[in-house]
């Protein structure tokens, strides 16, 4: 039965891998960013492309690492997201394959419950990584919030002579 399981896993965690490899590939996002940092030496030079490049001459601002956090976080919760599905699907499929057994089905809800758990620790976590961003004025991808500018109020004030003598709001 523990060949059984390990084979399982095996083979579930090698085609979620192979669905999810050109799906990453395919992101625009490297978990790396470039710097922003200077760009005026020579030593900069993007052998690639010819032209010059921050990320050659190690030239990163704090700004950069922030960003490289966010992408590491974005990866990391994406993964644990993902364990936490292939968890879901092995505790269905061992209350599928229990048939009736007390033992099976207390070690089916176990995994569940635990996936569960898990899911709200990747869910609170992402809560807390956008809290902190957006306390500090950053958006999901690294960049900064252009603030709102608040509606202009302006106050005339009704000579005296008048009867009345509130304040009125434009």
């Amino acid at each position: 039965m523990l060949k059984k399981n390990i084979l399982f896993i095996t083979l579930l965690l090698s085609f979620t891998v192979l669905i999810a490899a050109p799906a990453y590939g395919q992101t625009s996002t490297p978990i790396l960013p470039s710097a922003t940092g200077n760009t005026s030496a020579a030593t900069c030079k993007n052998p690639a492309t010819g032209g010059y490049d921050a990320t050659y001459c190690g030239d990163y601002a704090l700004d950069d690492f922030v960003r490289l956090a966010i992408n590491v976080s974005k990866w990391i919760l994406g993964i644990v997201g993902s364990l936490s599905l292939v968890m879901f699907i092995y505790g269905g499929f061992m209350f599928l394959i229990s048939a009736g057994s007390a033992d099976t089905v207390g070690q089916a809800k176990k995994i569940l419950i635990a996936a569960v758990i898990g899911l709200i620790i990747v869910f609170s976590s992402y809560l807390i990584i956008q809290f902190v961003l957006a306390s500090i004025g950053l958006k999901w991808d690294g960049t900064k919030k252009v603030p709102e500018t608040a509606p202009q109020t302006v106050s005339l004030i009704i000579p005296t002579g008048t009867q009345n003598t509130n304040l009125l709001h434009l």
